[in-house]
């Protein structure tokens, strides 16, 4: 549902997209975030997720040196799409939290002061490996297609390791792996008013220009290293880099929401840290999230239409016969999955699904929603 407010209301958003070479502070101005204050006056509590394996870990005993209470911060580590999504959903709607112990118990996340941890800022640190990722999961897919065609139109041996070697990227592949990055961007800045913080490789862009009556490729620019165009979703965007002299300095690019920076300013020794004011400014302020993600916004859209396009009688027969169909795939598939686990692991899923309020019999559940939550549960 659309979301209406006076102006006067408006809570500013802090929503950095921050690009450059290694080595121009990028992780270290997310880290800053951890000696920032909230509107209430208190330390701000840090999501980290590290898609570099291990970025900042080096960074963290300054930071103790500094006074700065490690508790505040809970580091995430993967390069998995999917799980970042996920624990940015978890952190979005402040779930609780549970990490495993080194015996692979499952414990509570507490914060500072001893609270159950809700993260005030999200960092997705090193977005480039992930969207290389998902490239690379999308031409294992391609792949895959490649063989199954040649499979079905009678192919030898080889004309399937040749159909399945040379296969690649359709136009339709590119655009769902684009609106992929981008759902998963947008939601960190429709869907929530927590801080966030996504950082990025650069490359350099390249075009075609007519130089002296002819065609040639020539650098045009820098520009982030991942899905095209994702840095439009951001409040801010800035670009590091090293100057002549060695010191770090951060480039606005396009715009700067919070009208902290002009467009274009560079900024030396970039950190959050200049942004407090706004923060402080927003006391009292309220919330600004849209409520729905943008898979909630296209599911919408998609029924309209649907509505429209599809004959009532035939609607009607498809949801009859659909739920029944579901229920029974996800329970073979749970079962299957549940069979595979170790006695551990299985103890652990075990407290999961008591923590989540789910029947721990699986068998009983009804609901598709809770049947799809305990699935989720397993892939953890």
């Amino acid at each position: 549902m659309a979301k209406a407010k006076r102006g006067s209301t408006v809570k500013k958003g802090l929503k950095f997209f921050n690009f450059g070479e290694a080595g121009t502070w990028k992780s270290t101005f997310a880290l800053d975030f951890m000696k920032m204050k909230g509107e209430n006056g208190k330390p701000l509590r840090v999501l980290y997720i590290d898609c570099e394996a291990g970025s900042v870990d080096n960074y963290l005993e300054s930071l103790e040196e500094q006074g700065i209470n490690l508790d505040n911060l809970l580091l995430v580590y993967t390069t998995s799409y999917s799980e970042v999504e996920e624990w940015a959903q978890k952190a979005m709607q402040e779930e609780t939290l549970y990490i495993e112990d080194d015996e692979g118990n499952l414990e509570e996340v507490f914060d500072a002061d001893g609270n159950p941890f809700i993260a005030d800022v999200i960092v997705v640190d090193g977005i480039t490996v992930i969207s290389d990722n998902v490239k690379f999961a999308a031409i294992n897919v391609s792949e895959k297609r490649a063989k199954l065609k040649a499979k079905s139109q009678d192919k030898t041996a080889t004309e399937q390791f040749v159909a399945e070697s040379t296969a690649g990227l359709e136009f339709k592949d590119h655009d769902k792996i684009k609106m992929k990055g981008k759902n998963l961007l947008r939601s960190l800045i429709t869907g929530t008013d927590k801080y966030v913080v996504v950082t990025s490789r650069e490359k350099t862009k390249k075009q075609m220009v007519d130089v002296d009556g002819k065609m040639q490729l020539v650098e045009v620019g820098k520009v982030p290293d991942t899905w095209d165009g994702v840095e439009y979703e951001f409040f801010t965007v800035l670009r590091h880099f090293e100057d002549d002299m060695g010191q770090i300095k951060a480039q606005v690019m396009r715009k700067d929401r919070t009208q902290v920076y002009a467009q274009n300013v560079v900024i030396d020794d970039p950190s959050p840290l200049l942004w407090q004011d706004v923060i402080d400014k927003n006391k009292g302020k309220k919330s600004n999230v849209v409520g729905n993600s943008m898979s909630d916004s296209i599911k919408k859209d998609e029924d309209l239409l649907s509505e429209s396009m599809t004959n009532k009688k035939e609607k009607a027969q498809e949801e009859e016969a659909l739920p029944e169909v579901a229920v029974d795939s996800l329970r073979d598939e749970i079962g299957k999955l549940i069979s595979a686990l170790t006695p551990l692991k299985k103890k652990s899923l075990g407290a999961k699904v008591k923590a989540s309020g789910l029947d721990i019999d699986f068998n009983q559940i009804e609901a598709i929603s809770d049947l799809e939550k305990f699935l989720k549960l397993i892939k953890e």
